[in-house]
Parts: C-alpha cells; structure tokens; sequence
C-alpha cells in the first residue's frame, strides 16, 4: 500500500473567477468526492481567488498562477483532477491547452495519477493545440466527456482507449436544486446575454427584444458573470435589449431562486441553459460556442441562427442525473481505490 499524501484529491477547472457555471461545477466535483468518502480536508482546488474558494466550498485552494504553490500541491496529492468544463480549446489563444497541459504533465510528473470528468473539447484550430491536448488527455486515467461532439473530436485524435460519454457536473446537483426550491410561482422570462465576438449579442438582443416584448409576466436578465451583467447593461443602455431588471446571479442558491417559476429561458451561456433544463424550463440557446451547439443538439433544444426568435421548447429528458450521480461514483471510486493499492 502507498505511503498516504496530504491530499487524495487536486482539482483544476476555471475556478475562482466569478463565473458561476465553472462554480457549479467545482461543487460538483467536490459532492462528487464526498459521496465517495473523501473528507474535505483532502481535496485542495486550484483557483484565482482562493481565499473565496476556501470559503465558499470549505477545501484547500491554492492560487492556480503561483507555480511553486500549485506543483507543490500537486506533489501532495494522490490524484489530479480536471472537474469538467471546457479546458482544452484555443478559440482566443492557446493559453488554456499550454496551462492545463502543464498541470496534467506537472501532476504526472510528481505521481498524482490525472483524470479528467465532465469535459468538453475544442475548438483546436492550430496542429499544436490538438497536440497538447492530445499529449494531455491520454496521460488520464479516465476521460469522461460531455456531448457527442467531443467524443467524436476525441475519436479523431486517437484517444478512444480512455474516454468515454457522460454528461456536464452540474446535472448531479439536481437533487439539491429541488429540494431547495421555494415555493412561490412568477411567471417569468429568464434572459442571459454573455460578450462574444462578431456582433452575436447585439444581433440576438434584437430578437430577444421582439420575443420579450409580446410576453405576459415578468422579464429578467441573468448574468451569470460580472462581464454578463456589463453587456446587458450595456445594451439595455443602447435600446437593443429589453430588460427592466438584470440580476446577477452568484450562488447556486440564487440559481434556484431566479430560475423558480420560469415560463421561458432565452439565452447563450451552456450553464444557463443547464439550469433551464434542470428546472424544466422551454428554452432557446443562441450556440456561440460549440459547446453549446452540442449541448442543444443533443437536447432536441431550438437554436437561434437569425432572424425571429424561435418558440422556447422543453429540453428533451436524455438520462436520469440519479443515474449520472452513480456513473461519476464509480468513476470516482474506481480512481480513488485503485491509487491505495
């Protein structure tokens, strides 16, 4: 049996930056962890803001840009873990594969065996992005991925002995959404806007406006980060969007209280529309990203591409989150007990 390290588990997303569905999936991973029979006192997080993640999630953390603190929690931890998200992609740059690639050659480096749930991949537009994730994800010992799109991508870069399907981290929390749910019922229309590149926000902000216009209730716009609620206000400002009220959205406490009574949900960010589903909430996505585009493809969710807005349509119901809880479970203890031998 191996010598015991500080931490069982190192966990590595976009964590600490304000945005809540990379929060979401943080929690996540450490429900995850702890159903598994990992204390809390065994997990440290690489985050931005790691005073806040300490507070908030009541782990360890580390400030994920001061090197000599992050290998040295890697050299004390049993396992490395990507807790889900969107790592390995080089739409603006190739920062995000050289800096996760670094930890996952870091981590095995210092023998804390790496794997990887909930995880969607690309786009990787240069040959040298699809390399360092290529060289990265087969140093996993699990991939789990979350759509079809990147385990077809997956497929194309040779790492099929690895990987296999499941869904987003956030899915796993639905038990606690629902259990924490008020009971008051608003008829509301959820609004959530995020910047990109293009002039994308500005043109579906006309169409959400001539959508909003005509509902009956309450409408409501839902950053999901400070840079979301900037943008609205912005185009609020500008008289390309219809919003009497934007609120931001921090907590997945306050997820459940804004997303409780929704008629309709309108919007781009993948978290948004994954508490839309969770909440059985019609819904219409704007696929900026390719992680969204899968995500409603593989919902049967209506896409905006231009012109009028389309109707808002319930997300189809494609597996059970009681089931995904147990498929990341095992997962979790296959790693976890795998690494006491």
């Amino acid at each position: 049996m191996k010598t015991p390290r500080r931490y069982r588990v190192a966990l590595a997303g976009y964590y600490g930056f304000g945005n809540l569905g990379d929060e979401l999936l943080l929690e996540a991973s450490i429900a995850a962890l702890l159903r598994c029979g990992v204390a809390r006192e065994r997990i440290v997080a690489l985050s931005n803001n790691p005073d806040d993640s300490r507070r908030k999630f009541g782990v360890d953390a580390v400030d994920r840009w001061k090197i000599p603190q992050v290998y040295r929690a890697l050299g004390r931890s049993e396992t490395f873990l990507l807790g889900g998200g969107g790592l390995f992609q080089d739409a603006t740059s190739l920062r995000s594969c050289v800096y996760y690639w670094g930890l996952v050659r870091g981590a095995a480096f210092q023998g804390a065996v790496p794997w990887a749930l909930g995880q969607s991949v690309g786009p990787l537009r240069s040959r040298f992005a699809r390399w360092l994730t290529r060289d990265a994800l087969k140093r996993c010992r699990v991939v789990q991925v979350r759509d079809r799109a990147t385990l077809s991508l997956c497929e194309t870069l040779g790492l099929n002995a690895n990987v296999e399907l499941g869904h987003d981290l956030a899915f796993s929390l639905s038990g606690v959404f629902f259990e924490n749910n008020p009971g008051n019922q608003v008829s509301k229309l959820l609004v959530n806007l995020r910047p990109c590149a293009d002039g994308l926000p500005e043109r579906f902000a006309k169409a959400v406006s001539a959508y909003a216009s005509a509902f009956t209730g309450d409408v409501l716009g839902v950053a999901l980060s400070e840079e979301d609620e900037c943008l609205m206000r912005r185009l609020t400002d500008e008289k390309l969007l219809f919003l009497p009220r934007i609120e931001r959205v921090a907590t997945f406490l306050d997820a459940v209280r804004v997303f409780h009574g929704a008629k309709a949900a309108v919007g781009m960010r993948l978290h948004f529309a994954i508490l839309a589903t969770l909440t059985s909430t019609p819904l219409v996505v704007a696929p900026y990203d390719p992680k969204v585009e899968a995500f409603a493809s593989d919902g049967n969710i209506p896409m905006w591409r231009g012109g009028p807005l389309p109707p808002p349509q319930l997300p189809a119901a494609v597996f059970s989150p009681e089931a995904l809880r147990k498929e990341i479970d095992v997962l979790c203890r296959n790693i976890l007990e795998s690494e006491r031998l």
